[in-house]
């Protein structure tokens, strides 16, 4: 596994969403290692990370976070995932409650829903057929930013740039993580998640509809859903001041 450390200060954990590396957090990590210890990393398939090619299922790639954790002696951390990171994050804050500090869930969800399903397999067979991580991110565009970001030339320019630019999952390894989306559903285990919780949501998100990331956070005790307005699934790279501020005014209020 390929990872980073940035900063000083308490763990503070980035798990990745689909088909990206740690170039992804580009725009948080800056802000949150002025106060934390950031350790980010490339997910099982993706940047410099070793690709398998087997089945791959959140569990699996929870227990490759957890191992990480392990090797870098770090007994607990505070935890952000975003979209597929946050059903790892959840999946980590199950299996290894003693490991999480805390827990931050952005743009995700405690399970699909039938349509993201049916979009999470078409992309995969589409993958499969070998397509470039370019033209699947380029498919992938509309679901990750609402119409608002693409007035703004400089936003899509920025996130094809720093995001598919940078991608190097091959296609049939990203065809593995899109399964693995596609069949996550802790619908019956996620009330066991004890860490304190913030659920952050893109009003706008095209492909985590509001009410998905209201059941999240209705679903973990104590749980607090807060809300960017006008934000589409990509909004940590879209509304990058008003997200890593939300992340670090949770943090901050813990004890």
């Amino acid at each position: 596994m390929y990872y980073e450390v940035h900063g000083q200060g308490r763990p503070l954990l980035l798990i990745s969403g689909l088909g990206n590396d740690l170039s992804s957090w580009a725009l948080q990590i800056p802000d949150l290692a002025q106060r934390y210890r950031v350790i980010s990393f490339d997910n099982r398939g993706s940047g410099r990370t070793d690709a398998p090619d087997q089945p791959y299922s959140i569990r699996m790639m929870a227990g490759d976070t957890a191992g990480l954790m392990e090797t870098l002696r770090i007994e607990n951390a505070h935890v952000l995932g975003v979209s597929m990171g946050g059903y790892i994050a959840e999946e980590l804050a199950m299996a290894c409650p003693g490991r999480v500090t805390s827990l931050v869930l952005a743009t995700t969800s405690v399970g699909p829903y039938l349509l993201k399903i049916s979009i999470l397999q078409a992309w995969a067979r589409q993958a499969l057929v070998g397509m470039s991580p370019m033209t699947s991110f380029q498919i992938m565009l509309p679901f990750m930013f609402n119409d608002r970001c693409f007035e703004d030339p400089g936003v899509v320019e920025m996130a094809v740039a720093t995001i598919a630019g940078h991608s190097s999952t091959p296609p049939h390894i990203l065809a593995r993580q899109m399964t693995a989306c596609a069949e996550h559903d802790a619908r019956d285990r996620i009330c066991q998640i004890s860490a304190p919780t913030l659920v952050l949501a893109g009003k706008e998100d095209p492909f985590v509809p509001f009410s998905l990331s209201q059941e999240l956070a209705a679903s973990i005790p104590g749980a607090r859903l807060r809300v960017l307005e006008g934000g589409g699934h990509g909004f940590s790279a879209s509304m990058a001041e008003k997200f890593n501020r939300a992340v670090l005014d949770f943090l901050d209020q813990l004890p």
